[in-house]
């Protein structure tokens, strides 16, 4: 067999496009959200140059292009800045380096970024990925309070943590205390159960710590037998409960309450004794004669206004059948009895005097309905 040989220029030259076109593995590259990522396209030196980002259908989309073979560079930036949305804080130099920087990082910025020196340029690949983590808190804040012979909880949190935060907990002063998990549980608090706890909240690529007091006490005599979110357990309570009001709470609504019912008692009295001095003063309680200024609503027309000069005439019904022998008080007539008439009255006659008497200009004039008479009845007015 003839074997020949091959020029040693041709062997380098292959090796050469092997390398500058294959993929080379770049950084993984973590940083915590919010701040920048910067991505690196070193040993990519191709007239043209792309960034591209993965994705999920395993397709490299464009975001950004160079072009260094005219007079200036020629950067272009691409439709997918806005489908991984990018644009405005992904950029990239327009040099030698067309380095690429991300602000801003977000979440949504994970996954795999590549410079692409087309098809003789070869290309290189990172991987970013952010994380964050939100402050370690606990519940309940101290100090908080357990009872002897009870059962107490904390729970530590670090909210929106990427990826997800561990727990673990130690005591200070306590070499030999440890635990893990969210929830520090306690059963059968005792007094050496007091004492600061730390909460330590972490993951691969950051951590937050926050602490704790607890104080173990007697329970009050005023406590509930049950409290807590469980029977027989105080669960993260800050301070004692107790049964009720306080002695002098319960003093304060009784006295209130007392006070109350003074002040209504005496409205009510007050009322009472206006408007029974206003019955007397009108003439007692079985003399119930209701007057008004001016002229009667049934008054004949001419009777309606007194003469020019005259004192103001006072109008009333006066229910004259129904008056018992030998009154001399005047009973107001309901609607129900016989139609009234009216007469001038003169004051100062015989109250016995069954006559109305037409009163001179200068005498008082009172205006009075008189009951017509039915048959068989007295014709006297029973007025004084």
């Amino acid at each position: 067999m003839e074997y020949k040989l091959v020029p040693l220029d041709l062997l380098v030259l292959v090796s050469l496009s092997l390398f500058f076109c294959s993929t080379v593995e770049g950084a993984n590259i973590t940083v915590q959200m919010g701040r920048s990522a910067t991505l690196q396209c070193t040993g990519i030196t191709n007239v043209f140059r792309e960034w591209q980002r993965l994705d999920t259908g395993d397709t490299w989309v464009q975001l950004i292009t160079l072009y260094t073979g005219g007079s200036t560079p020629d950067l272009q930036e691409k439709v997918g800045l806005d489908t991984f949305n990018l644009r405005g804080r992904f950029t990239a130099t327009a040099d030698d380096d067309f380095t690429a920087t991300i602000t801003n990082t977000r979440a949504s910025d994970d996954g795999r970024y590549q410079c692409d020196g087309s098809s003789s340029g070869g290309s290189i690949v990172h991987t970013l990925l952010t994380y964050n983590m939100v402050s370690a808190s606990i519940e309940p804040a101290g100090p908080a309070i357990g009872y002897i012979g009870r059962n107490f909880q904390f729970r530590c949190e670090a909210l929106n943590s990427k990826p997800t935060a561990s727990f673990n907990w130690t005591k200070q002063g306590d070499s030999n205390f440890a635990a893990t998990g969210a929830t520090l549980q306690f059963s059968n608090l005792n007094v050496n159960d007091s004492g600061t706890y730390q909460c330590t909240a972490y993951h691969a690529y950051d951590s937050d710590t926050a602490t704790v007091q607890l104080m173990v006490t007697e329970e009050p005599a005023t406590t509930p037998t049950s409290q807590g979110r469980t029977g027989g357990s105080n669960i993260g309570t800050n301070a004692p409960q107790t049964g009720g009001l306080s002695t002098g709470a319960q003093a304060g609504i009784g006295i209130g309450v007392a006070l109350g019912c003074i002040a209504l008692a005496g409205v009510l009295a007050y009322f009472f004794v206006v408007k029974r001095k206003r019955a007397v003063e009108s003439g007692g309680e079985d003399f119930a004669l209701q007057t008004q200024p001016g002229g009667h609503p049934g008054a004949p027309e001419n009777l309606s206004r007194p003469p020019p000069n005259e004192p103001e005439v006072m109008y009333a019904e006066l229910d004259l059948k129904n008056a018992p022998a030998g009154s001399r008080r005047p009973y107001v007539a309901t609607p129900d009895d016989s139609p009234t008439e009216y007469a001038q009255i003169r004051p100062d006659k015989p109250p016995r005097s069954s006559v109305p008497h037409t009163l001179g200009p200068d005498n008082k004039t009172e205006y009075a309905s008189i009951s017509r008479q039915k048959p068989g009845r007295r014709d006297d007015l029973q007025a004084v």
